[in-house]
């Protein structure tokens, strides 16, 4: 099932929202780039063998069920601040733990998951450290972190809003690759860097 579909899978009636927006713009070469970006972060997920995954701002889901698709298996929890998105989730995704909650406080004890899988939430994050200490307390090893590729993010935001193709996601903090490596390694040693497209991945190892 292409991202598309499983974006609009089981989706509520009248439910609206930026985050889903992005996953439902429905051109070929932009659900090209969504798949190759899902492609990717699917090879380092399995790259850690990690069972126990922690979805932090898990969205409507998406990310999850793209996850399954391509083959992963193991238990997934996810979590959000709009208790909307954390609902569409459980309609969606029945069989997952989803819970609202705040990536300043996440309610699970230490080393709970074998991994924090974080898709596109740091950028949002008015206090990004904050979030950044809390997905590595409560991994035992691993952080699949994922941010925009800046500043090619940006130029191609102001693009589209001024053809009126899109809008302002709202982002707060412009990482450079170099200055989202310099930010991750306060948790780790990043075992994997890489980008796709205008998204760029860092794989963290804690130890």
């Amino acid at each position: 099932m292409s991202v598309l579909d499983q974006a609009r899978a089981n989706k509520p009636e009248g439910y609206r929202s930026q985050n889903q927006s992005k996953w439902e713009y429905s051109n070929g070469l932009y659900q090209r780039h969504l798949e190759l970006y899902l492609d990717r972060m699917f090879t380092y997920l399995s790259m850690t063998g990690a069972q126990r995954v922690l979805d932090a701002g898990c969205g409507e889901g998406i990310v999850y069920r793209a996850m399954r698709e391509r083959g992963w298996r193991g238990r997934w929890t996810g979590f959000d601040f709009s208790a909307e998105a954390v609902d569409f989730a459980r309609l969606a995704s029945p069989e997952v733990e989803w819970i609202c909650a705040s990536a300043y406080n996440i309610p699970f004890p230490d080393s709970s998951f074998d991994l924090v899988f974080s898709s596109q939430v740091l950028e949002h994050l008015e206090a990004p450290d904050l979030p950044l200490k809390e997905y590595a307390r409560v991994s035992s090893k691993w952080l699949l972190l994922s941010v925009p590729l800046e500043p090619w993010f940006r130029v191609l935001t102001w693009i589209s809003v001024g053809l009126h193709l899109g809008t302002d996601p709202g982002h707060v903090n412009h990482w450079t690759p170099a200055a989202f490596r310099r930010f991750v390694r306060r948790m780790g040693r990043i075992h994997t860097w890489n980008r796709t497209t205008v998204y760029q991945i860092a794989l963290v190892d804690k130890e």
